[in-house]
C-alpha cells in the first residue's frame, strides 16, 4: 500500500488542468504504453527464466501445508469481503461501489487462489524433490519458491492490477463528479498508481528476481561444497 500510496503522489497533476495537466497526460499515455509492449514480451523470458533455475526440497509435504493454510486465508478473507459488502448496503448511498467492490473481491480470490494452487504443484516453479537436501537448502528452497510465485502469475497479476486501476478510477471518477472532494481526487490517483504497476508489473517481477535470485544461488553453492567428490 506504501507503494501504491507513493506512485499516487506521482500523479499530483489530477488536481491541475491547463496546459501542464495535458501534457502530463500524454507523457503517461505513452509511459503507459510501453510498458504494456515491453511486460507483453517479457512472458517468454519469464518461462525460460524459472527452466533454468531449479531448486530441490527433501519433502514436499510443506508446500501442501503452506497451501492449505493459504487457501483457508484466502477463503476466510473472501467470505468475510462479501459480509462486509452486504453490510455496506446499511450506511452508503447506492453508487458505483455497488458494481466495483464485488469485482473487486472476485479479482482478489482469484489471484489467491491461484498462488494457493501452486503451492500443491511446486513443480510449475521447477521446484523438484530431491531426499538429499539439507534443511538450509529446504530453507533456500522456501525462500526462492516465494520469487518464482509473482513470476509463475505475472501475466495474472498484471492483468488484475490494471483491472483493479481502471475500477478504482471509475469509483474515484465517480465521487469527484457528485462530491468534488480531497478523497475523489486521491482515488483517481491511487487508480492511476494500481494501473502504471500494473503495465510494468512482469517487468518488476522478473528485475526483482534477477536481483534477489543470485544470493540464494550463492549460498547453495557454499552447501553444495562438501558434496564434491562424493557420490
Amino acid at each position: 500500500m506504501d507503494i501504491i500510496l507513493s506512485l499516487a503522489n506521482i500523479f499530483s497533476w489530477v488536481d491541475t488542468g491547463g496546459a501542464a495537466g495535458l501534457f502530463s497526460a500524454i507523457v503517461m499515455i505513452v509511459v503507459v504504453l510501453l510498458g504494456l509492449n515491453f511486460s507483453g514480451k517479457f512472458k517468454t523470458a519469464i518461462e525460460e527464466l524459472i527452466e533454468a533455475n531449479p531448486t530441490s526440497i527433501s519433502n514436499p509435504i510443506v508446500f501442501t501445508v503452506f497451501g492449505v493454510l493459504l487457501f483457508v486465508a484466502v477463503l476466510g478473507a473472501t467470505l468475510g469481503g462479501l459480509l462486509g459488502y452486504i453490510e455496506t448496503f446499511e450506511y452508503l448511498d447506492p453508487g458505483l461501489w455497488i458494481l466495483l467492490t464485488p469485482v473487486g473481491i472476485v479479482l482478489f480470490a482469484m489471484v489467491g487462489f491461484s498462488v494457493a494452487g501452486l503451492y500443491f504443484q511446486p513443480e510449475r516453479a521447477n521446484v523438484k524433490v530431491d531426499k538429499s537436501s539439507s534443511v538450509a537448502e529446504d530453507a533456500i528452497a522456501l525462500a526462492s519458491f516465494s520469487l518464482k510465485i509473482p513470476l509463475c502469475f505475472a501475466a495474472m497479476l498484471s492483468n488484475a492490477l490494471i483491472v483493479l486501476g481502471v475500477l478504482t478510477i471509475l469509483s474515484g471518477l465517480g465521487e469527484y463528479f457528485a462530491y468534488e472532494n480531497y478523497w475523489a481526487s486521491m482515488g483517481v490517483k491511487q487508480g492511476l498508481a494500481y494501473f502504471v504497476l500494473g503495465a510494468f508489473a512482469p517487468f518488476l517481477f522478473y528485475l526483482a528476481f534477477l536481483i534477489i535470485f543470485p544470493i540464494y544461488s550463492y549460498m547453495l553453492a557454499i552447501l553444495h561444497i562438501p558434496k564434491i567428490g562424493k557420490k
